[in-house]
């Protein structure tokens, strides 16, 4: 798994593609936190369920019909006012592939058994072909170590960078736009 602060960074990241001037705090929380929940499935562990099970580890919580489900409990509890209610496609699409994003870079990770990418449909276990990101550890007192720092090394490489270069991109793309409206 990517640590939990890059998988925020990368929510972060896909927000700006989606934001709207103004967008309140809330919207940067939700997306942060929709990326990161889906390893609290690391309770399966302390649970005795297997890595393997649907509910292990890298299960239905790292799947897309989990970051469909999760973005619209989200989207229905958090963005429920009146002044959300032409927004809400919107957000849903981000807080989705917030949530996605988390399976999507375990894939490119190093270690673990694999994502089940397509649970509950199909219970198999996915890696890209590729898989450049250092695995990340669980224990937070093993991330402040040597081996923490060649993880956050492979992060900032391998997602942090071009994170910020998608953010950086969404944000000129709407500097004329906004140019353009203000000149009329």
């Amino acid at each position: 798994m990517a640590s939990a602060f890059t998988h925020a960074a990368a929510a972060l990241a896909l927000g700006t593609a989606f934001r709207r001037p103004g967008s309140p705090v809330r919207f940067w929380v939700a997306g942060a936190l929709c990326a990161a929940i889906p390893d609290l499935d690391a309770v399966a562990f302390r649970l005795g369920i297997p890595y393997e099970h649907v509910l292990g580890h890298r299960g239905i919580s790292h799947s897309l019909a989990g970051a469909s489900v999760l973005a619209s409990i989200v989207v229905v509890t958090a963005f429920r006012g009146p002044e959300w209610t032409d927004q809400r496609g919107r957000l849903w699409r981000y807080l989705f592939l917030a949530t996605a994003s988390h399976g999507l870079l375990d894939m490119l990770t190093n270690g673990g058994h694999g994502v089940a990418l397509f649970a509950p449909f199909d219970n198999g276990r996915y890696f890209f072909p590729s898989r450049p990101i250092e695995v990340s550890p669980l224990s937070i007192r093993r991330f402040f170590t040597e081996r923490g720092a060649a993880v956050i090394a492979s992060e900032l490489r391998w997602i942090w960078l071009p994170a910020v270069a998608f953010a950086a991109i969404c944000v000129l793309a709407r500097r004329p736009r906004r140019a353009r409206v203000e000149r009329q």
